[in-house]
């Protein structure tokens, strides 16, 4: 778009259009932050994966999708709308996402687990058990209160087949008794005084109302083509996500707030334009997410938060550019042009390297780490649209003005003095060295465990009042479940309750029957605690298996496309010495949060592999700055020597380095401070190895990478130098 006065305004009108839309949408058909759709770690509710039991193969797709059909006309029939049934057809299971209800205060999700694992088959059978009806052809059933006994009834109207088929069974057992069962069990068993001919019939012999509404239901939502269990599921209450919600809107707040102030005190107005620019970034991610209601995960959030720590690097490489042009003596509207010309390159690779890792993570990830890669992903797209196009649109119109002209109002790149950083690298690589030896050496004596997500195994969470004794709630446990129970206390933050944590021994999943089994033992053996489950998390070890698998295949492909994208694009640097000494500095980085992991002994799980994805993607990202300002001084400067060459361009890409760590470190520690202060698990094991990585990442590029290289060339030079001689 030519330069234009007008534009900065018309640019300003839209964003502040997308503001209002982003909030409030509009209507029904376009959602806006209002109606956002938050996971289970949010509002509360359940995840659990059904798998079919009784069955020699993976069912056929075709079950599977009856199978799907039935569970959502179950839960339609519970009052569940908002929720997610999804097929695993590859494996023949069937996955189910949904909130607490919110209408009920004692909803019980181990209950709606359990009902929805029914196969609720429902046949009529004569005396010797020989099926002679089934409830697939009942073509509806209702509730309806007997006038003449008082009591409640459910009537079955029957379709064509069933009527007949209905027809000749009571003719035939006139005088006898006529079994009605749900699965194997008899509901009912009334005896035919005369052939019913008129396709109708009741069931009699309920206890209440609800019993006979409970059986009416299942009969309408129909009956599952196999029996389903679940040892595999995760539930969290709703207090406990609200406020984690909170806490991470505050921790989103205060990173926007701070980073926008840096910006716009460092940079002056190109940094208040990438202030507008990053509303703009964030009103589209919410839309992102709010339209389609893609389901936002606490992770997710922190995602978001982080996009906002990204976006900054656009901004700041374009503003070092800009400010680099301006001490060279350009104008305005040149510095500007050119600045966003040169910049472009490094930011493109940047974003392609980190859409690619959020890629991956979406495909090999799993749970509410899905959400984290789509909020990453649309954060990198958008960021491309916000901080660079629609920024430079605004900030050219903007420099047209004699207003925003003065030179005070821009922030000019003073020449800096070279940096021997590679003069050091010796001192660098030892330091580097014994790190990684000294953490290696405190981890194994400490211990480096796999959590239950990759081995399988049972956490169970409870809020309790008062000070529950342990002990005696272990032994409890283990009477119930007949397996080892160790029990620990901590305190809930947000309900300002003791919880009760149960870890189960063994690696078996557990039925959500003997969850509430555990549950009623602890609140009649300790009654004034008042127990109230806050957390499950059961695993199979096969389940864990798999996602361990997925997990290691996830972190070798981005690694691998690294080294060879970047060997393509800096194919003037010899492209596979570039992309290998770039990998290099990922193992550093990745090894230091697994050494985070170790020394602080958080248990790997898939929080691991989303910060290795995520580091992966933010430090190849500063790499590729450094390469490309490398790639630039070896066209400009072609018989400059290796070594000052590449001190020239560390030192260079410096200022930028450490405004762009400054601003995404920041947000991280936002986000791990919200974390601990809130005592929220899954955000301080995902913030704090994110923090080192990121601390890492900015000490791997200006230290390590393009030493590496400097370092392989040498040799490589020198080796052939050799082979020359002989």
């Amino acid at each position: 778009m030519k330069a234009n006065k007008r534009n900065i305004w018309i640019v300003l009108c839209i964003i502040a259009v997308f503001v209002y839309v982003a909030i409030f949408g509009l209507g029904s058909g376009f959602k806006g932050a209002v109606d956002m759709r938050f996971g289970i770690d949010i509002r509360g509710g359940v995840e659990a994966i059904f798998e079919p039991e009784g069955v020699d193969k993976v069912p056929s797709a075709k079950d599977l999708e009856s199978a799907r059909i039935v569970m959502e006309n179950r839960l339609d029939s519970q009052n569940i709308v908002d929720r997610e049934v999804t097929v695993d057809k590859e494996h023949g299971n069937i996955i189910v996402r949904f909130p607490w209800k919110s209408d009920e205060k004692d909803f019980n999700p181990e209950n709606a687990i359990a009902e929805l694992g029914e196969t609720a088959k429902l046949t009529f059978r004569d005396p010797e058990g020989k099926v002679l009806v089934e409830g697939k052809n009942v073509s509806s059933s209702d509730v309806q209160k007997d006038q003449q006994t008082g009591e409640y009834v459910v009537a079955l109207k029957f379709d064509k087949t069933g009527a007949k088929d209905f027809a000749k069974a009571t003719s035939e057992l006139v005088g006898k008794p006529i079994g009605i069962y749900m699965d194997e069990e008899q509901i009912s068993n009334p005896v035919v005084q005369q052939a019913i001919e008129g396709g109708e019939a009741v069931i009699n012999g309920m206890g209440s109302q609800e019993e006979a509404k409970a059986l009416s239901e299942k009969i309408n939502a129909g009956a599952l083509p196999f029996s389903l269990k679940t040892t595999n599921y995760n539930t969290i209450s709703p207090t406990l996500g609200s406020g984690a919600l909170r806490a991470m809107l505050m921790a989103a707040a205060v990173a926007f707030t701070v980073v926008c102030l840096f910006m716009i005190l460092y940079y002056r107005l190109p940094g208040l334009i990438a202030c507008l620019a990053m509303v703009f970034q964030m009103c589209m991610q919410i839309l992102a997410l709010s339209v389609p209601q893609y389901t936002l995960t606490l992770p997710g959030i922190a995602g978001l938060i982080l996009s906002l720590g990204m976006a900054v690097d656009a901004n700041v490489i374009i503003n070092e550019r800009i400010g680099e042009e301006l001490n060279k003596g350009s104008s305005l509207k040149t510095a500007v042009r050119m600045g966003y010309k040169n910049a472009f390159s490094s930011i493109l690779d940047g974003n392609v390297t980190t859409a690619v890792v959020a890629v991956i993570l979406m495909i090999f990830g799993s749970g509410t780490m899905l959400s984290f890669g789509y909020t990453l992903l649309t954060g990198v797209i958008i960021n491309l649209l916000a901080g660079v196009w629609l920024s430079r649109i605004m900030l050219s119109s903007a420099v047209l003005y004699p207003l925003f002209q003065k030179p005070k109002l821009f922030y000019v790149k003073k020449e800096r003095k070279v940096i021997d950083f590679l003069g050091k690298r010796k001192a660098i690589f030892l330091f580097t060295a014994a790190v990684l030896i000294a953490g290696s050496i405190i981890s194994g004596v400490r211990g480096v465990t796999l959590d239950t997500q990759f081995t399988g195994g049972v956490i169970l969470k409870y809020t309790c009042e008062g000070t529950p004794d342990i002990e005696k709630a272990a032994d409890a446990a283990e009477d119930v479940l007949k397996r080892p129970v160790s029990a620990q206390l901590t305190n809930d933050f947000v309900s300002g309750q003791n919880k009760l944590v149960l870890n189960l021994g063994g690696k078996q999943g557990l039925s959500p029957d003997d969850q509430t089994k555990v549950l009623e033992t602890l609140n009649k053996i300790q009654p004034d605690q008042k127990y109230e489950s806050s957390e499950t998390y059961a695993v199979e070890p096969y389940i864990g298996a798999r996602a361990l698998k997925n997990s290691g295949i996830a972190i070798v492909l981005a690694a691998v496309f690294i080294v060879i994208y970047i060997a393509i694009r800096f194919s003037t640097l010899s492209g596979l010495s570039a992309g290998v000494s770039g990998v290099v500095a990922l193992i550093h980085d990745v090894f230091i949060v697994f050494l985070v992991f170790g020394v602080c002994k958080i248990p790997i799980n898939d929080a691991f592999v989303s910060v290795v994805l995520t580091i992966i993607g933010y430090s190849i990202n500063d790499t590729i700055v450094l390469y490309d300002r490398i790639r630039e001084h070896m066209q400009k400067h072609s018989k400059e020597g290796l070594v000052p060459l590449v001190n020239r361009s560390i030192t260079e890409t410096l200022a930028r380095s450490i405004n762009t760590a400054l601003s995404t470190i920041f947000c991280v520690a936002v986000i791990l401070a919200f974390g601990l202060a809130y005592n929220i698990d899954s955000i301080i094991v995902f913030a704090l190895p994110m923090l080192a990585g990121m601390i890492s990442g900015f000490y791997s590029t200006i230290c390590i990478a393009g030493a590496v290289w400097v370092t392989w060339k040498e040799r490589k030079s020198k080796t052939k130098s050799i082979k020359q001689k002989r």
